[in-house]
């Protein structure tokens, strides 16, 4: 099974637990983590504010716009947006049928603007034309991309000049040694991904090729209570996850949507250990 085949398989089969868990998907429509700040306290309105710093981000006008949402999940945020933002279009891709199913659903029951649009495709290698959008945002979606450079180039490539990227992310920001390789490589398997979180110098470089204006803003402090949240539900899920390696002789632990739950108590070690950190990043095309 190679990395994009998995990432499918995990979609398809284990994201929904922590959906549902977590992220109390069905009200929020998230699948990501929490911006936190004065005007939003608690997890739920952190979780939309995220979509609102998105918004900010992008600098929507209230003139059209087409924007890419690339790695959309079940299409929250392009949902979100698209209501806010009447007059632009919001277009969302993934690589899982049962996302795309879901997100098309959750648009036709709550975008009230028609404004958005979801299709089945790789966001390495899209089918628009070049020059074609002129914002694309990637919501914690660029860790999955198992060539992070070939990434920004298409993303460089379908925005028009002028045209703005915006990448939300968790980043390693520092050389990873033996024990903390293990640790990120469990927490992204735990995630279904076969790929891991970008090296923050190395994405900084290839968008700075790339595009003009390239800002790196540091959020981790804006995340830590919806990062605190996670660690604590995870705990009795490692309890599960141990029982279930220790008595099953054929237990395979990415395919265990348990494993996924129980992995967030990896993330302290990685915030004690300052490999990571959580950014948001913007870039320009001229």
């Amino acid at each position: 099974m190679d990395a994009k085949e998995m990432i499918v398989y995990w979609y398809e089969k284990h994201w929904e637990a922590g959906f549902v868990k977590w992220w109390k998907g069905y009200e929020t429509l998230a699948l990501h983590d929490g911006f936190h700040e004065k005007r939003a306290r608690s997890f739920e309105k952190a979780l939309l504010n995220m979509n609102d710093f998105v918004g900010r981000l992008l600098q929507i006008k209230d003139g059209e716009a087409v924007i890419l949402d690339a790695g959309c999940g079940v299409g929250g945020t392009s949902i979100y947006l698209g209501n806010k933002y009447p007059k632009a279009k919001f277009i969302g891709i993934t690589i899982s049928k049962k996302q795309v199913e879901l997100a098309r659903k959750f648009a036709k029951e709550r975008n009230f603007n028609k404004n958005t649009e979801f299709y089945l495709m790789d966001y390495m290698k899209t089918s628009f034309p070049s020059n074609y959008f002129d914002g694309v945002f990637a919501l914690e979606s660029i860790s999955y991309a198992p060539n992070k450079k070939e990434f920004v180039k298409e993303m460089h490539r379908i925005l028009k000049p002028g045209g703005r990227l915006v990448i939300i992310c968790p980043a390693i920001k520092k050389e990873l040694n033996e024990f903390m390789k293990k640790i990120h490589l469990w927490y992204n398997i735990g995630r279904g991904n076969p790929c891991s979180f970008p090296v923050l110098k190395d994405l900084s470089e290839y968008l700075k090729e790339y595009f003009s204006n390239v800002v790196v803003r540091d959020i981790s402090r804006n995340i830590v209570w919806s990062e605190v949240r996670s660690t604590l539900m995870a705990i009795p899920y490692v309890a599960i996850v141990l029982f279930k390696k220790l008595f099953s002789k054929n237990y395979q632990i990415w395919k265990d949507p348990h494993f996924y739950l129980a992995v967030a108590i990896l993330t302290p070690i990685m915030a004690a250990s300052r490999t990571a950190g959580y950014y948001a990043i913007t870039a320009d095309k001229q």
